[in-house]
Parts: structure tokens; C-alpha cells; sequence
């Protein structure tokens, strides 16, 4: 796999050592950074009794926390190391950029949920029809009361890193589709450890219950990054509406509507699948796989920091 890298300008010495490497090489450590320290962190919730059973005590499902601050902590760390504290307050600028349209507020909020309802209707039969109206005012507040928590914590942990520092660096070296398209498979597969977890969005005990839930989550994952930079590009690489969308995707309470999705995880992550799944490839179509990406990029990266990178197909 072949990452960009970033050069410095000819009138600056050239780093060397591990800071020129990373310098060097800005996505390829990022990753690394980001898979290091959320795997590590998660270690011991995977082999406690809450997971593979190798060690004898269980963990409280928060310890999870331990390993989400992987993709924040390493986005701004290697945002300081390429492009110093302009490039550290560029990223803390974007969490504020909130000036985008009441359309992409209005997407995030109520669009994101729309896709999930949507996505039910090919789910177990008779799921659609067992719809409660009488409980959507109740879903609703249910929602913002989720939302308010969801948006603290894997949309706070993670899209700094992800869409923050990642998304632009590929974009600018892949394009939009290439680059959407690694971020989402690397995205997805970040979260493997928690699916050693039984019960973890439709895991199970053995090889075929955890690689099938897993897989139908990576494709998810990928799905929903398409959805993601397409928001990204259309707001200006808004950080806050890449944070509200992802929050809205972790915090609706769809079984409050559909009762017999209720505690059948592997349902949401089809749910998810179906409905992210087909409007992404609406938008792929739409735009022509550009997902509203101008030749100059909307989010430019900090001064002093470019990319050589292969020939885009």
C-alpha cells in the first residue's frame, strides 16, 4: 500500500531521524499511530472474560475508552509534527466551522435516520410493518438525549483523526473515490478487536460469527465514509458536521421503532448496510465519484506541505 509523502520546502533543512520519517511519511504513521494505541488500548478488554476468556476477570464496557482516543491523539500528533502549532490551530478551527447551510444540519440530524428507516424495509420480513407511530415522539427524544452523550465520544475520538488529518492527505494523493474508499476499509477494520467481543454489533463465539458480522460492518464502514466526504467537501471540511453525522448514525434508537430489531445487532449493521449502502452509490453516481471534490482542495493543507504520489488512475 502506497501512501502519499509529504516533502518540505527547499528552504528548510531536511529532518532526519524519526521525526524527518514521520514528516516523510505523515499517512503511513498516522495509521500506524491510530491501529497502535486504540489495539493496545483494547487489549485488555479483548482478552478479558468480556472477550476471547484469557484472562480471568471482566471489564466494565466504558474500558472500552481505553483505545477510541487512537485516531484523535495520533491526528493531532502528526498534525504538529508536519505542520506545526498553524496546522494544530487550522484542525481546532474546523471544529468550529459552523457556518455550512441549515441543509447539511437538517442531513445530519434527520437524513442520517431517514437512511436507517429506509435500509429496514428488505430486513426480516415483517419488520416494517411492526412500525410504532405511537412511539416516534418518544424515539425522537430519545435521539437528541443520545445524540448530546454519542457526540462526545467515538465522533469526538475519532474524526479528528480520520476526516481531520486523513481524509484531506488522501484525497489530495488519491482523489476523492480512492481515497474515500482506503479510509472507509481502514476505518472499518480499526474496529476488528471489538468484534472478538460476542456480542459486539452481531458477533459471535466462532470463526464464521465474528468474519461475517465483521465483513457486513467493513462494507458499512465503507459505505458510510462515502456519505461522510461527500458532507466533508460540501462544507468545507466542517469537522462539526462530519462529528454530528457519525453521531446520528451511533445514537438513533431504531428498535425503538422497530421492536424486533431490539437487541439483534446484526440486523442494525444490515440496517445500516442497506440504507448508507444505496444512497452512497446514488452519490457515486451523482457526482461522478467526486463527492462534491474541487481540483483545488476545499480544505488546503497547511503551508509547506505537499505530496509526491502516483499517477491517479
Amino acid at each position: 500500500m502506497n501512501f502519499p509523502s509529504s516533502s518540505t520546502p527547499l528552504t528548510q533543512p531536511e529532518p532526519r531521524g524519526l521525526l524527518g520519517f514521520m514528516r516523510r511519511h505523515p499517512l503511513r504513521c498516522y495509521f500506524f499511530l491510530a491501529y497502535a494505541v486504540s489495539w493496545l488500548g483494547w487489549l485488555p478488554l479483548v482478552l478479558s472474560q468480556n472477550g476471547l476468556g484469557l484472562l480471568s476477570f471482566h471489564l466494565p464496557f466504558i474500558a472500552i475508552l481505553g483505545g477510541a482516543l487512537g485516531p484523535i491523539g495520533a491526528g493531532f500528533l502528526m498534525t504538529a509534527i508536519t505542520s506545526g502549532k498553524a496546522g494544530v490551530r487550522q484542525l481546532l478551527r474546523r471544529f468550529l466551522l459552523w457556518r455550512v447551510g441549515v441543509q447539511w444540519y437538517l442531513f445530519a440530524l434527520l437524513g442520517i435516520p431517514a437512511l436507517m428507516v429506509v435500509g429496514v424495509s428488505p430486513i426480516p420480513p415483517g419488520m416494517l410493518a411492526e412500525f410504532r407511530v405511537s412511539a416516534l415522539f418518544s424515539t425522537l427524544l430519545q435521539y437528541v438525549g443520545l445524540f448530546v452523550v454519542q457526540f462526545f465520544i467515538s465522533p469526538l475520538a475519532e474524526e479528528p483523526g480520520w476526516r481531520g488529518f486523513a481524509l484531506p492527505r488522501l484525497q489530495e494523493g488519491y482523489g476523492p473515490l480512492k481515497g474515500t474508499l482506503l479510509l472507509g476499509l481502514l476505518w472499518g477494520c480499526w474496529h476488528f478487536p471489538l468484534f472478538l467481543m460476542p456480542g459486539y454489533d452481531g458477533a459471535g463465539t466462532g470463526l464464521l460469527d465474528v468474519a461475517l458480522p465483521f465483513g457486513a460492518f467493513v462494507v458499512s464502514a465503507v459505505a458510510m465514509a462515502i456519505i461522510i466526504t461527500w458532507v466533508f467537501n460540501q462544507t468545507r471540511g466542517s469537522l462539526l458536521l462530519v462529528m454530528m453525522v457519525h453521531a446520528a448514525t451511533d445514537s438513533f434508537p431504531l428498535a425503538s421503532l422497530f421492536p424486533p430489531a431490539a437487541g439483534i445487532n446484526n440486523h442494525i449493521v444490515m440496517i445500516g448496510l442497506v440504507g448508507f449502502g444505496c444512497f452512497a452509490l446514488v452519490l457515486l453516481a451523482a457526482t461522478r465519484g467526486k463527492l462534491g471534490y474541487q481540483s483545488r482542495p476545499s480544505v488546503p493543507l497547511p503551508a509547506g506541505e505537499s505530496f509526491t504520489f502516483a499517477k491517479r488512475s
